[in-house]
């Protein structure tokens, strides 16, 4: 009777042992299938030379000030935002904007700066950036009409900027999105940017769902270190942009192809330049009003590390800089003076 006891007991601890394992293994599947592989993959030593990059975004505001752009402080300068269809169609700019666009093609080229379309660029377009990319008859159709708006415009390449994949489905089809574009870009000698999530906190769920192999396909990434926040609870500091820098050099990204994102705007959305306005004190802190932004000393802090661990510095969005009425204030002007080797004295 005893030996029975004992012979259940065991089986009965087998039986429960065997579920538990089963349960368990199907957890971890459901979280391993939102991670790339590639994210445990050892990268290789990077030998890469580096070619320091100042990329602006311009989002289309204060187009009378197009021609005043401090042009010759870029390497790039990013229009955004071309729209697409779901049919692989692109959404045409109005009158005004063609001669804006022309107008900044024009000067920004003259002073050796190139000029690419982001496309995208708000979380609107995900469906169709999903359409497109599950089909691949629309994507061709989709990459084909970009190329001609390439070609038709004289521009140098394209950013992608898909704000962002949500799941690894998606991730996936940004993948093949990238792919698709890279391939038809590099024949024709054309650029390709993606711009990516910071990789910070909860966005790091999001990041890790972008497969490092896309950044074979691309010239370089933009991470766009914003609204994110450490414990010293400061929009996007200096210790948001070195956790963001870490996480993707970890993921394998290259420095040359690492571009820092900083935003020029508070976490109330005012620009820096109306910041600025209020009182030129402002550019000289982080926080003012209970507004958190970059001020002058932080993005000189940023790119000085940048300079160090990362391959180029990216303004999101350079119509919001204090260029305009306050130019010794501009975090543009910052930025070049301190890759340039100038000791920034505006808030000594």
């Amino acid at each position: 009777m005893n030996d029975l006891l004992t012979r259940c007991k065991t089986y009965l601890f087998c039986l429960i042992t065997v579920a538990s394992l089963t349960a368990c293994q199907g957890l971890f599947s459901k979280i391993n299938d939102n991670i790339s592989d590639n994210n445990k993959t050892e990268c290789a030593t990077d030998t890469t030379a580096v070619s320091f990059k100042k990329v602006a975004y311009w989002n289309g505001d204060n187009s009378d000030e197009i021609d005043n752009l401090y042009y010759a402080s870029l390497t790039h300068l990013i229009y955004g935002y071309l729209q697409f269809k779901s049919d692989g169609s692109l959404v045409a700019f109005s009158d005004s904007e063609i001669n804006d666009f022309e107008d900044m093609i024009t000067y920004a080229q003259g002073q050796n700066v190139k000029i690419l379309i982001s496309i995208g660029g708000d979380s609107g377009s995900s469906a169709n950036f999903k359409t497109i990319a599950s089909s691949s008859s629309l994507t061709k159709t989709w990459v084909n009409n970009i190329i001609d708006f390439i070609e038709d415009y004289d521009l140098n390449g394209v950013d992608l900027n898909w704000q962002y994949p949500k799941d690894k489905s998606e991730g996936d089809l940004f993948e093949d999105l990238v792919s698709a574009l890279s391939s038809k870009l590099q024949d024709k000698g054309y650029l390709l940017s993606i711009a990516v999530i910071s990789g910070v906190g909860d966005d790091e769920n999001y990041a890790d769902l972008i497969d490092s192999t896309v950044f074979d396909d691309v010239n370089f990434v933009n991470v766009r270190a914003f609204n994110t926040s450490n414990s010293d609870n400061l929009q996007s500091s200096k210790q948001d942009a070195i956790d963001s820098i870490d996480y993707w050099t970890e993921r394998c990204l290259i420095k040359n192809k690492l571009v820092l994102g900083i935003p020029l705007f508070a976490d109330n959305g005012e620009s820096f330049d109306q910041i600025v306005n209020e009182s030129r004190s402002y550019a000289c802190t982080d926080n003012s009003k209970s507004r958190d932004y970059n001020g002058i000393p932080t993005v000189v802090d940023k790119t000085e590390y940048a300079m160090k661990y990362a391959g180029g510095m990216m303004m999101q969005s350079l119509d919001q800089d204090a260029y305009r009425e306050y130019p010794t204030y501009s975090l543009l002007d910052a930025i070049k003076e301190t890759v340039d080797g100038n000791i920034v004295t505006i808030c000594d």
